[in-house]
């Protein structure tokens, strides 16, 4: 059997997404989601209203958050600068766990200073104040790419980081991330559930994937990502660990609403099910 009523991945204007958690919410609910989730960029400050939102609209709603950890395994094809670990708390977050994630979210500040400094250099400067006022919460790399339309440097987002500050860009800086097994560890200790974001990404074959994700602990695979072919969705399910499914929504035109995305309920891990 399966079902289309679960998203367990979505980005609200607290991260790099377009729009509120409340209207996330709506959104996720007139798509037909019941059991929705928030997983803004290393911050938990939407919650309070995303919960709110579910509340009076009926759907069941898990806290989430997506950590930006360091690469695991280098691939031969792909070249990504982080891996991404979806966490979740059905019974909410523990108070450590929560100083654990501001601290991963200040560490951004002195990152956007050095890419902000670094594109002075090149001859374009920006006040942070003029970065933060396009971020509610976790500040990031779409915060900036904005300001420097507002600029005048770029034309558009797209522009910013294929020109600037994508991963390869001159203006692009690294900043300290956790483990995969830190993340997990401290997830865990919070009573919450892990699973790695939009595996694709990686460039890992599956074979090599899924027993390092046993070793290290992690509880679930984003086999449903939107953006996975169905072939590859499969490939994963093939090997036993549980699932998760995540439209990963920012508000957009390219995906602009959570929901419409068809998993089969037996493999999904059983917090999750309908």
């Amino acid at each position: 059997m399966w079902t289309d009523c679960v998203d367990l991945h979505c980005h609200s204007w607290h991260s790099d997404g377009l729009w509120s958690p409340g209207e996330m919410a709506q959104r996720a609910f007139d798509s037909g989601v019941r059991i929705w989730s928030l997983t803004d960029h290393d911050t938990n400050h939407g919650w309070d209203e995303a919960k709110e939102a579910c509340d009076k609209l009926g759907m069941k709603f898990i806290p989430g958050v997506e950590i930006t950890c360091e690469v695991e395994l280098q691939s031969e094809t792909q070249s990504p600068t982080s891996w991404h670990l979806l966490a979740y708390f059905p019974e909410g977050a523990s108070e450590e766990f929560t100083e654990w994630l501001s601290d991963l979210k200040e560490a951004r500040v002195p990152r956007m200073k050095n890419m902000l400094t670094a594109l002075e250099e090149l001859g374009h400067t920006i006040p942070i104040e003029d970065v933060e006022k396009h971020a509610s919460g976790s500040l990031g790399r779409p915060h900036l790419a904005r300001a420097m339309v507002e600029h005048g440097i770029v034309e558009n987002v797209q522009q910013a980081f294929d020109e600037w500050i994508g991963d390869s860009g001159p203006a692009f800086r690294e900043r300290p991330l956790p483990t995969i097994s830190d993340s997990v560890k401290m997830v865990q200790q919070s009573g919450g559930i892990t699973s790695l974001a939009h595996p694709k990404y990686y460039g890992i074959e599956t074979e090599i994937l899924i027993p390092t994700l046993l070793r290290l602990g992690v509880d679930c695979v984003e086999a449903m990502h939107n953006s996975h072919p169905d072939s590859y969705r499969w490939e994963l399910m093939q090997h036993g660990l549980p699932i998760t499914v995540g439209g990963d929504s920012h508000g957009t035109e390219r995906r602009p609403s959570p929901g419409r995305m068809a998993v089969p309920i037996k493999n999904l891990h059983p917090c999750f099910r309908p």
